[in-house]
Order: C-alpha cells, then sequence, then structure tokens
C-alpha cells in the first residue's frame, strides 16, 4: 500500500513515513508562531468594543507561506486531515489558558447549508475537533446555524465585512435553554477583521451566553 500510495509532505514533497502528519517535521518546525503580546494587541483593535473576552491564533496569515498553503489545501483540496492536525497545535498552544480550557463548548463557524454541500465539510468543524482532542471540550457544530449564504468576505473592506455577515447567524432553538450562562470558544480558521467572529459573538449574547473567546489557526 506505501509503494501504490506515496505519501509526501505537503510543503515540500519529501517521503512521509506516517502518512497521517500530511507535512513534514522540519516543514511544521519552520512556521513561525505569533508572539502573544502582538497578537493579543491586534486582537484588542479588532474585537474593541465586542464581546469577544479573549482571543488567540498560532500563526500569522501572509501571502506565499507554510500556513497559507496547508489551510489552502485544507480548504479547496479536500484535505480534512491538516485541519484535525492544525486543530491540535493550536489545542496545544492554549492548554494551560485557564480561560479557554474552562469553556463549556468549542462552536466551529458554521458554513450555509449550500456552501457546505459543495465543499463536503465545515474546515472549522475539523479544526475545532483538533482542538477538542487535545483539551477535551466537546465540539457542538450545530448551535450556531448560518442562515444567509454569504459572499466570501476574501475581497471586501471592513464594512463590507461587517455587512456582509449582518444578521448571518442564529442559535438552534434546542439550544436557547443551554446557551444561558455558558461560555463558548468560537473557532475560524482565519481571522482578518473580525467580523465573522464578532457578529457570532453578537448572537450568543443576545441569547444570554456569559462569555465569548475567539481561536484561530491563524491572524491576517
Amino acid at each position: 500500500m506505501d509503494f501504490v500510495f506515496i505519501s509526501e509532505c505537503e510543503i515540500c514533497g519529501k517521503y512521509l513515513e506516517d502518512s497521517k502528519m500530511i507535512v513534514c517535521k522540519e516543514c511544521l518546525s519552520k512556521i513561525e508562531r505569533v508572539d502573544r503580546f502582538d497578537i493579543e494587541r491586534k486582537f484588542e483593535e479588532k474585537f474593541a468594543g465586542g464581546f469577544i473576552s479573549k482571543a488567540f491564533s498560532c500563526f500569522h496569515f501572509e501571502e506565499n507561506t507554510i500556513v497559507q498553503k496547508l489551510i489552502h489545501e485544507m480548504k479547496y483540496n479536500n484535505k480534512r486531515s491538516i485541519g484535525k492536525i492544525l486543530g491540535e497545535i493550536l489545542g496545544s498552544s492554549i492548554r494551560d489558558e485557564h480561560d479557554f480550557i474552562t469553556a463549556d463548548a468549542l462552536l466551529p463557524v458554521p458554513l450555509h447549508k449550500i456552501r457546505k454541500r459543495e465543499r463536503g465539510y465545515n474546515q472549522s468543524e475539523l479544526i475545532a475537533l483538533g482542538v477538542s482532542k487535545v483539551i477535551g471540550i466537546k465540539v457542538i457544530s450545530d448551535l450556531l446555524v448560518r442562515v444567509r449564504n454569504t459572499q466570501t468576505q476574501t475581497k471586501l473592506n471592513l464594512h463590507e465585512r461587517r455587512e456582509n455577515v449582518k444578521d448571518a447567524f442564529k442559535v438552534k432553538n434546542k439550544y436557547k435553554d443551554f446557551i444561558v450562562g455558558k461560555k463558548f470558544i468560537v473557532v475560524d480558521d482565519v481571522i482578518t477583521t473580525g467580523s465573522t467572529i464578532i457578529e457570532c459573538a453578537n448572537v450568543l449574547k443576545q441569547n444570554g451566553a456569559d462569555k465569548i473567546y475567539a481561536l484561530s489557526v491563524a491572524i491576517a
């Protein structure tokens, strides 16, 4: 089987003895982690005056980097296992953070049902599952629902992004009682302006959630 289905590093093409790794240890070690003080300052700017109590990302998202390559492969080329591996890295980075590890549930940013049907999976859910494996907090994939099939945020400015996701999410009725007084971690692949996370947090707070934290693999 190894001879027929040769497993290669997604970044450098090097043969992988462990096919579940997706990328070799050498490439993983080259990914520069964010500086915690720098990341806190950036999130303070993005989430100022909002409902996000704390946020964390592992990496910077920049053009032509290993991180961009991994996230692109995960989202658009059906490389689902990359999501779980990135989630495990993210989970390992916060397992000593009291606020995160005492949350009640991990909530992936939802895809609209049409987009999910086209892609076949929600990349944020894969990341959340990887985080869950490390810190032991359950993933609730259907608590938040995307009710509008919003256009991609990639080429929108800050104002357009906020308008694009406005009223795009709701809490599923069966969780209306459960959500009150709880702490949740909203999980996404990349946080750019923070508009999507902010809108998710707004909906959760309107339904009685206590505190909202944000996690992403990378910050743009």
